[in-house]
């Protein structure tokens, strides 16, 4: 093997081993189905049914994409983020709209989800902070604010 094509193949190793790239595969090892119907049904049940009730707002089947719901887990608490500009629907403008798409987060209290924030925004993202959970909203004009989990809810 010529030196050349040696470097090459340690780059490409590098940089398959850093992360950077990485196979288009779910968890599951199958080929990646941007619109799955698990993303949804994998879903804990009482965050399920209120998704399912866009249905009729849609105004036909719902689907959504892997990075729909996003978790994060700190001691105590167990959080979902439900982001919509990752929700495939028939009429997207009754969760998107000039100030963003919808975003909500759910938190676990004794095994049952109940929703702790709602948000028009560009994107959300959830955080670790040491122990404690962050969120932090991005607006459509670039804006960037973050909320600290206070053990009821989000506060700035």
């Amino acid at each position: 093997m010529n030196s050349s094509r040696l470097i090459s193949t340690m780059a490409v190793a590098l940089l398959c081993s850093s992360g950077i790239f990485q196979p288009a595969f779910s968890h599951s090892g199958v080929a990646h189905d941007r619109w799955n119907p698990a993303h949804l049904k994998n879903l804990p049940p009482e965050i399920r049914a209120v998704v399912q009730k866009w249905e009729a707002a849609c105004g036909g089947p719902i689907a959504a994409a892997q990075q729909f719901a996003l978790y994060l887990t700190v001691p105590g608490a167990e959080f979902v983020a439900l982001h919509f500009d990752d929700f495939r629907c028939g009429n997207k403008s009754v969760h998107c709209g000039t100030t963003g798409c919808l975003h909500e987060v759910y938190v676990a209290n004794e095994g049952r989800y109940r929703r702790v924030l709602t948000v028009h925004a560009r994107d959300i993202r959830l955080l670790r902070d040491q122990n404690a959970a962050m969120v932090e909203i991005s607006g459509v004009n670039g804006e960037i604010r973050a909320l600290r989990w206070n053990g009821s809810r989000f506060v700035e």
